[in-house]
């Protein structure tokens, strides 16, 4: 995905860094994206690795965003703390 090479802070990056931590624990993450080109809305949107790990981490329960056929998605965060394995290899033990 190479997202740590993007120059910006992405969205969800920014909410977090801007929300109090108590405001953020079992709170709803809502995510939308308007394409830069057209302004119109993007649909199958999904937080990158990095952003999941962040919202993992910061103790939110469900991330609410635009689904792939025009419709909304709820993500349950707690799903993707089971799906993450990290980086497997051999060098690497640990799984990050």
């Amino acid at each position: 995905e190479r997202y740590e090479l993007c120059r910006s802070v992405h969205a969800e990056m920014n909410a977090l860094i801007h929300a109090s931590r108590t405001e953020m624990i079992g709170a709803t993450l809502y995510l939308a994206c308007l394409s830069p080109t057209t302004g119109h809305r993007v649909s199958g949107v999904r937080p990158c690795k990095i952003c999941s790990r962040m919202i993992i981490n910061a103790g939110i329960e469900w991330v609410v965003a635009d689904g792939p056929d025009g419709g909304v998605v709820r993500y349950a965060v707690q799903d993707w703390v089971k799906e993450d394995r990290g980086v497997w290899v051999e060098d690497n033990m640990h799984g990050y």
